[in-house]
Formats: C-alpha cells, structure tokens, sequence
C-alpha cells in the first residue's frame, strides 16, 4: 500500500500586523492530507489498504542563521511549538471499496495553532541566502492492519512481521512570515502620523583654525525640530521631511548675523550582524533557552553551510561578534542639498518681544532608490537594497535621515564671514502598508477534528477552499481569545430591551424554536469515506 501526507496551509504567507508584541499571536490553520490507496500488483488483485492511525504532530519551527566572514556562522532557534492534531484515540484509515480506483482515498485533519506576535519577518541575508525562516513540520504514526490472514497465503503475508511494527512518515512546509503596517483610516492623507525630534546638532566645523568660527553660546541657541513620518512604505519613492529652526534667549544684535546657506537630507541604511542576541533583545522577548539551541538541539532545517563548520573543514579563527555596513539610498545624481540663497536672515525677529514666535520652516521630499546607485555590494552580505526595518536576535536593519544645516555668521566689526555645519541624524522606519481590506470574524474549528474529502477531479467530491490572502479571512489571535483561551465577548454592544411576551404568542412557539434550533445542529466533523 502508499501513504503519504501533505500540509496545506490556509493560507500562502503569514501575516503579522503592526510592532512586535509579545503579548498577541495569531492563528495559522489549515489542514493535513493523509492519502491511502492500495500497491499495484502483477501477481495479485488489488487488497484493502488499511492503516491505524496512532498519532499525529504538527510542529511550527522558527530560526535564524548569519554567516560572515567576521563572525563565521551562527544559528539561534526563535521558536518550537508542537501540537498533536490528531483524536486521542486511533482512528482507522482505509480505501475499502476503492482499492481499484487510480486515485487515494484522502483525509484531511484540520489545525488551528497559536503563533506568537513577537517573531520577526521572513528575511534572507547575504550571499548565502541565510536569514530568518520558519516552516511546518508533520509527522504521522501508523500501523498497518493485516486482515489478509484468514483468506489464505498471499505475497503480502511475507511482509506481515514487517507491516505490523509502527512507522513513521514526515513532511515539511516552509510558511514565509510577513509583517504589515495598517492603513490609515482617516481619508485625509494629510493627517497621517509624524514624529517630530529635537534635535541637539554637534558643530562639523573646518579643521583650519585660522578661519573665524561661529561663537559657541549662538550655535547652541539654535533649536532645530525635524518631522518625519511615523512609517514610509518601502513600495514608494520618497518620503516628506520638515525642518524648522529658531533661536531662544539669544540678543537681536547676534539674531541679525545669522544665516542659513542650505540644507542637505540623506537616506542612510545600516545593516548588522551578530553572533548572539543583544541582552535586551533577551528581556523582551521569549527566546527558547539555551538547552534548546544548537548544538544542544540542532535546527531541524539548517542551512547546508552549519555542516561544514560541524565537522571542522572550516575552522573560524576570527575575534569579531558583530559585522557591520552601511550605505547611502539618494537616487543617482541626487545630492540632497536644497540651497536657500543669499541674505537669507531667517532669525531676524526672534528677539522682538513685540512680534509672536515663529519657526522658519523648510518642506521637503526626500528621493530614494530600492537598489544603491553606486557598487555597495559586499560578499558576505549580498546586494545593497532597502530593506523593512526590523529587530531580530541575530540580523537587524535600521533607516536613518543624515541632515546638514550650514550657517554663517557676520563677524564684528570685519568683513569676514564665520561657516559652521550643524550635522545631526534621526531615525525613520520602514515598512511594508497592509492593502486596505475588512477583517472579518471566524470561529475556529475544534481542536481534535477529522474529516475526509475526496480529490477534487471526482464527480460530485467537495472542493477545498483556495488559498487566499491571510489578512482577508484570519485576524490577531488576540482579538478573539484571551490568554486564558476563552473566547473574548464585546460587552459594548448593548443587550436588546425587554418586552413582555403577548397573549398572541402561543406555548408552541418554544417548542418550534427548539426544533429550529435541533435541526440546525452541526454534525461531526468525522465521516464516512467518499468515493475516491
């Protein structure tokens, strides 16, 4: 006879919504195909095939990995959850009354597994694709049920000490995770969240000391605010940045010496490598122990490089736990620099009490490329492309907008003019914007649950539903469930009124409800096989 198993999943991605948090998960469902049919043979018809099924594991597996020629390989597992989906009892499996039929005989045993909010994006990093990934892992235990015996000797009787001992078979899906910002509600796009700095800027001054520098006391009466969005989607060009500056406590003599000659914004992506989690990381997160890590417990699907330093054929002798890089994402061309022209005094009336306080206030869209116009490319860590700002134990990319205010100052009593570069950096993320679709509600199916659906090319045979956007059908697993696993209720919606039941209304009428209600039962999910 053939067996074989296979995972569907419901869906073809996993999608995460918002910042990691470790208190949410969300549920990943879907189904496991068992399929039996019967061994062709030359030298006898076709027999009943007959498995007990004894158990059934599912297994949902994350891990990273970071191979570098500073570091040399590393390998953490993010999580291992194991759920056995199938009845406590064993169930019997057969394709009796098919056993000629070209097609097997398929079950199909449903999971609903909690996966935590916490875990980072699929992602792959440099040459060597490693990075972080998760998959599926299903293992089914069976024995054979030989009722061949009594009808007689057969071929298949030699094999019966054999078919009666336990087996086991395995399959594997890997499940790309993904993670969404949701769209904005609100249809005026100019309300869309900022998040504004302020901005203590060192001084980037010229090295020659002969040139007249700006004093010390006016550069840090300079305030600088910059404003940027609380998310840029990494599908667009370019992103808004607001600068504004004014002076505080400063004299009006030395407001009316002070000018902005220009302004330059630079999009900067720095990416890391480590070899073990960062303490923090640690604290906030709930990483597997270190009994649970390799080489204590190696991954179940590491990357082919792991085996190489296994067995010692490459010997690492580097000191380093971190690699680093770092590179610029203006479009070609672009400098970033936005000149402001000549007597430009924008301070002028910041010490008139008479007059109210006001910013000089510069607009801007920052360009940007998803691939770096000049050769950034570094073996170890692949091409030099924008990437969704993430946080995980052993990668992490971050975006940063490098701003550069150049002022000048009329010295004194001379001609000369002081220059000073007020060089300063803020943070900016980016992330992949959810498609603007309604969630809806689900009930999940029960926890040990089979049923048994047939090929979809037979007449008659029920279709299983496509594969359709995660988002679409399945919500935060902490929207529906506490904790606990009970099902949250939304006390907010207020209970209908009551009202006193009229002299119309006749005793039968519970009665009909009751039938109503009787006949709109839900039969178990465990059937009778279809034809296959």
């Amino acid at each position: 006879m053939s067996i074989a198993i296979e995972i569907v999943p419901g869906s073809n991605a996993l999608c995460m919504f918002g910042e990691a948090d470790s208190s949410s998960a969300y549920s990943l469902s879907g189904h496991v195909s068992i399929s039996v049919a019967s061994h062709f043979s030359l030298f006898e018809r076709r027999r009943t095939a007959r498995i007990l099924l004894r158990s059934l594991t599912l297994t949902f597996e994350g891990q990273t990995e970071v191979l570098t020629p500073q570091t040399g390989y590393s390998s953490l597992r993010l999580c291992s959850i194991t759920r056995e989906i199938a009845p406590c009892e064993p169930v019997e499996l057969s394709n009796e009354g098919h056993e000629d039929s070209d097609e097997p005989c398929i079950w199909n045993v449903i999971y609903d597994i909690p996966i935590p909010g916490w875990l980072p994006e699929t992602t792959t990093h440099g040459v060597e694709d490693v990075g972080v990934r998760y998959s599926l892992f299903a293992e089914a235990k069976f024995t054979h049920i030989d009722d061949n015996q009594s009808t007689g000797w057969s071929f298949s009787t030699l094999c019966s000490p054999f078919r009666s001992r336990m087996r086991t078979i395995c399959a594997q899906k890997q499940i790309p995770l993904k993670r969404f910002i949701c769209p904005i509600e609100d249809e005026d796009a100019s309300s869309s969240p900022t998040l504004t700095y302020l901005v203590n800027s060192p001084v980037c001054g010229n090295s020659d000391s002969d040139k007249p520098r700006i004093p010390a006391e006016v550069l840090s009466s300079i305030q600088v605010l910059a404003s940027i969005p609380d998310y840029v989607d990494v599908g667009s060009n370019n992103f808004p940045l607001t600068i504004r500056m004014r002076t505080q406590d400063l004299e009006s003599a030395e407001c009316q010496r002070i000018q902005v000659e220009s302004i330059s914004a630079n999009l900067v992506q720095h990416e890391k490598c480590r070899t073990r989690p960062a303490a923090d990381y640690l604290r906030r997160y709930p990483i597997p122990s270190t009994s649970q890590q390799p080489p204590n417990i190696p991954l179940r699907e590491a990357h082919p490089v792991s085996s190489v330093y296994d067995v010692g054929l490459c010997v690492f002798t580097g000191t380093e736990d971190s690699a680093a890089r770092s590179f610029s994402l203006l479009p070609p061309g672009e400098s970033g620099i936005h000149p402001l022209g000549k007597q430009n005094y924008p301070f002028v009336h910041d010490a008139d009490s008479s007059m109210p306080a006001t910013w000089y206030t510069l607009e801007s869209t920052v360009p940007f490329v998803h691939q770096a116009p000049d050769d950034k490319t570094v073996d170890w860590a692949g091409s030099a492309a924008l990437r969704p700002t993430m946080s995980s134990p052993l990668i992490s990319v971050r975006q940063e907008v490098a701003i550069e205010v150049m002022c000048t100052y009329d010295v004194p009593g001379s001609d000369e003019v002081a220059k000073e570069l007020l060089s300063f950096s803020v943070p900016i993320r980016f992330a992949r914007f959810a498609p603007d679709v309604h969630i809806r509600c689900f009930t999940p199916p029960p926890a040990h649950s089979i049923e048994l659906s047939s090929p979809s090319n037979v007449p008659g045979a029920p279709v299983l539903p496509s594969s359709t956007p995660y988002a679409n059908s399945l919500p935060a697993y902490s929207q529906l469930f506490d904790r606990n696993g009970d099902r949250k209720i939304d006390y907010s919606v207020p209970l209908p009124l009551y009202s006193p039941r009229s002299s119309a209304d006749s005793p039968s009428s519970s009665l009909d409800l009751g039938e109503q209600c009787k006949a709109n039962e839900i039969e178990p999910l465990l059937t009778t096989p279809l034809v296959s």
